[in-house]
């Protein structure tokens, strides 16, 4: 069984076989950074280690958190619940409206944790840090 600091999923399924599976931080880091790029008009902030203090991840502008569920102290497994809190920092395109594009961030990462690792997520906070020109706006064509 995990301990309280083990991010581990307790796996006894009809099959007979019990077990666990630990998904590293490191993998659930890349699997947000990869869900940012996918998204339009939003790029992951610079590195911002030093704005974290102490903490967990929070490289490339991103930050894990695990905590354990209080409503339920056990899942149908007989492990604890653990849910992720995910803290991106952000730079949105000049001209894009910033709810909108949080609020895609905030449910195509939920989506996509939940689909890959199981783990529930609890929250998917959104800091935008700033605004970025794209660099490689076409020339106007003088007529």
């Amino acid at each position: 069984m995990p301990d309280e600091n083990n991010n581990a999923l307790l796996v006894n399924d009809d099959t007979g076989l019990d077990g666990t599976i630990h998904i590293s931080e490191d993998v659930i880091v890349e699997l947000v950074r990869k869900t940012i790029q996918g998204i339009a008009n939003i790029q992951t902030a610079a590195k911002l280690s030093s704005k974290f203090g102490l903490g967990r991840k929070g490289e490339g502008g991103i930050k894990i958190s695990f905590e354990k569920e209080k409503d339920k102290d056990k899942d149908k497994s007989g492990g604890d619940v653990r849910t992720l809190i995910i803290d991106v920092y952000v730079l949105v395109k000049y001209g894009r409206r910033i709810p909108d594009l949080a609020w895609d961030v905030q449910e195509k990462i939920k989506l996509n944790l939940e689909r890959y690792t199981g783990y529930s997520v609890k929250a998917v906070n959104v800091n935008v840090q700033g605004i970025y020109i794209d660099e490689q706006a076409e020339p106007e064509q003088v007529i």
